[in-house]
C-alpha cells in the first residue's frame, strides 16, 4: 500500500496504470542496488579441460561437469581470467 498526499493522488489518478508504473520503478531501483555475483571459487574438469567459476566453496567442491557429468576438481586458488563457464 502506498500513501499519497492530495496533489500526488490527483496526478496518480490520471495515469493509465499507476500500480504498474510503481512496480517498474521499484524493479529499476532493485537492479541498481543489486550486488554483482562474486565468483571466488573454481573447479576444473581435466577430462573436458573446462573451468567453472562459483560463488560458494561448496558448489566448487561438488560441481559435476556440464559436458561429461563427472565430478570436477576443486581448485583452491583465486579465480583468474581463464575461459570460465558460469
Amino acid at each position: 500500500m502506498i500513501t499519497l498526499d492530495p496533489t500526488t493522488w490527483e496526478f496518480a489518478a490520471r495515469m493509465d496504470n499507476f500500480s504498474g508504473w510503481v512496480r517498474s520503478k521499484l524493479k529499476e531501483e532493485m537492479v541498481k542496488g543489486a550486488k554483482p555475483k562474486q565468483f571466488k571459487f573454481e573447479s576444473y574438469c581435466p577430462h573436458c579441460d573446462l573451468w567453472y567459476a562459483h560463488t560458494s566453496e561448496y558448489d566448487a567442491k561438488y560441481h559435476a561437469c556440464s559436458e561429461c557429468d563427472r565430478l570436477c576438481n576443486y581448485m583452491s586458488t583465486d579465480v583468474t581470467k581463464k575461459q570460465v563457464v558460469e
